[in-house]
């Protein structure tokens, strides 16, 4: 008899055997099976009776569902042991065993295909699936350890940053052999990634190794040596000597290693090094140190560029701007009382034009200036931005509009921007555009899956305080008005008609706007025909696309939003769609299964 049916029927078995018993129920796979199992059931009695336990399993319950496809999965087991070939040649060898802080998990295998195929794979889109997978724990599979090394060498480096410093290390010192095993000193990144993780896994173990490196390591994995050498004491004198190597990344390197240390020879040192004239290596540095000594000598070395700034020398801007790189993140009351006086002279400070051999004027250093003092974020910064805002340049309305907030009611925050929705020019088109950053980002500061690739952290105290905000209900209306529909679909509210049609019109629309957060808004709405909307936008989106892009995610994530009760739909739906999307839509879903599950 042919067991090409058992086959595909004992692979489907062994796919929802990874998955979880649940997903068998309904599943359309062996749904698509009972049909010619039936058929050659006529002529061989065995083929009928795996079409019964097929039809058992994805018709009965999910309470059900194991025993069923337990006998499902022995019935099969049978026919194959008996009837098809159940070994593999090869030799047997000691399978190696290595310890790790990873616990069991649940995780499905709809769930790790996409990250597996992220992690292995080039394309766009692939960096906001493993950074949502990364924040919701989903890596906690030991099956995801060989692709996320794998992700190491990935050409897009914030992806691979985020597996070095995020992934990797949850996994515990179990995996120093493994990655030992095929790290390679003359080699590039990803090399220089791996000698890093080890180093933060098992420091003691790794010094040796990481000494080598220094000495024979190629320039990107010496820079990882130096790094992980600076954090032990004893092996200061060694990050010391490359302060004065040739290779200017060396030498960049060994300062922010050294910089994490207050002692007598690092402080003469930096000291000497802020009068001359390589100042751009030392902003790194400077943002952890912490030795006064020191950073009063830069403020020093920065009033006195400032005066020759000031009067009419554009050629020490380029200079005054890597000091203020140095001070970047420092929030000290000296850095503060430096930055305020810089600022007292815009009038004078926006007047100066760049010089023949750079493009940063006075204006862009105002800039700077105002976003170094939201930073710092004191009551006293906030207001000198706020009072000197009409003279301040386009590029520091960011820093204008937050420090509002923060300070002035929210009826004083409407009426003083938002006629900016209603200009044309494109200076206001720019504020206008930050305004709708700023709304949405604090209407969603809870929601961590909607910052997938957006280039905000809801972590940071800018969002926490944005996420406090009152907003004006008349935002709306004038964001109605203004077609601006990104902020119509973040601040849209059940009620309100005019943002229920203005949002129906988007799903059709061609406005580049998210998709799924039309659906998002629309839901929020408690609009009637939400489901239909989904669907609609699922079938102009796949249609055509060869892979899962950023929108194409967003929107299926919306999913959760939709009725539980409209699952029949949906699950009908799953069974047209393009092959490559179904593992996505089915896992988007997934969460209205359980909504709809009785109690």
């Amino acid at each position: 008899m042919s067991l090409a049916l058992i086959e595909e029927s004992a692979k489907e078995v062994r796919r929802l055997a990874i998955a979880g018993s649940p997903l068998a129920v309904g599943d359309f796979r062996l749904k698509k099976l009972i049909a010619p199992l039936e058929q050659a059931g006529a002529k061989v009695p065995v083929f009928a009776q795996v079409a019964r336990a097929i039809s058992d399993l994805v018709n009965g319950t999910e309470a059900d569902s194991a025993a069923h496809l337990l006998n499902l999965s022995t019935l099969l087991n049978a026919i194959l042991y008996t009837q098809g070939q159940s070994g593999a040649d090869g030799e047997c060898r000691e399978l190696e065993v290595f310890t790790t802080n990873c616990s069991s998990t649940k995780t499905t295998a709809r769930v790790l295909k996409p990250l597996i195929e992220a992690l292995t794979s080039s394309g766009g889109g692939r960096f906001e699936v493993i950074k949502t997978a990364c924040d919701r724990g989903a890596f906690n599979d030991l099956r995801l350890v060989d692709p996320a090394i794998q992700a190491l060498g990935d050409i897009y480096p914030e992806l691979a940053d985020l597996v070095a410093e995020k992934i990797l290390p949850a996994y515990g010192p179990g995996i120093v052999p493994h990655l030992k095993a095929k790290l390679d000193l003359k080699g590039k990144k990803h090399d220089a990634r791996k000698l890093t993780l080890m180093h933060h896994l098992d420091a003691a173990g790794t010094l040796e190794l990481c000494k080598t490196a220094l000495e024979d390591g190629s320039p990107d994995v010496k820079i990882a040596a130096i790094a992980c050498l600076g954090k032990h004491v004893d092996c200061l004198p060694l990050v010391l000597e490359q302060a004065n190597a040739r290779n200017k990344l060396l030498r960049a390197a060994a300062l922010e290693a050294l910089a994490q240390h207050d002692r007598p020879e690092i402080t003469r040192l930096f000291t000497e090094l802020v009068k001359g004239k390589e100042l751009d290596i030392l902003a790194a540095p400077f943002r952890a140190l912490r030795n006064r000594r020191v950073l009063n000598s830069l403020l020093d070395e920065g009033k006195r560029v400032f005066d020759l700034v000031l009067k009419g020398d554009p050629e020490q801007i380029p200079r005054f701007w890597q000091i203020l790189d140095c001070l970047e993140h420092r929030k000290d009351s000296e850095d503060e009382e430096f930055l305020l006086g810089c600022f007292d002279n815009s009038e004078k400070l926006t007047r100066i034009k760049a010089a023949k051999n750079s493009t940063t004027s006075g204006s862009d250093v105002m800039a700077r200036l105002a976003s170094l003092l939201y930073n710092i974020g004191s009551r006293k910064a906030l207001e000198a931005l706020l009072v000197k805002r009409d003279a301040l340049p386009s590029g520091a309305f960011p820093q204008v509009f937050r420090s509002a907030l923060r300070t002035w009611p929210a009826d004083k925050v409407f009426k003083e921007f938002s006629p900016l929705l209603g200009l044309n020019n494109a200076a206001a088109k720019e504020k206008a555009h930050e305004i709708q950053v700023v709304i949405w980002t604090g209407l969603h500061a809870d929601d961590r899956d909607l910052y997938a690739g957006e280039d905000v952290n809801p972590d940071t105290s800018d969002a926490q305080m944005l996420k406090k905000v009152e907003w004006d209900s008349r935002w709306l209306d004038a964001a109605i008005h203004a077609d601006q529909p990104v902020m119509v679909a973040t601040l849209a509210r059940p009620g309100h008609k005019a943002a229920i049609a203005y949002l129906v019109k988007l799903v059709g629309s061609k406005k580049q706007i998210q998709t799924g957060m039309i659906i998002e808004a629309l839901a929020r709405c408690q609009h009637a025909k939400i489901t239909d909307a989904f669907l609609d936008l699922v079938v102009k989106k796949t249609k055509g696309a060869k892979y899962l892009d950023f929108d194409l995610q967003s929107l299926f994530e919306s999913a959760r939003h939709l009725p539980a009760s409209d699952l029949p739909k949906l699950d009908a739906f799953a069974s047209r769609l393009d092959e490559k999307f179904v593992d996505h839509f089915l896992e988007a879903i997934a969460p209205l299964r359980s909504t709809a599950q009785p109690t």
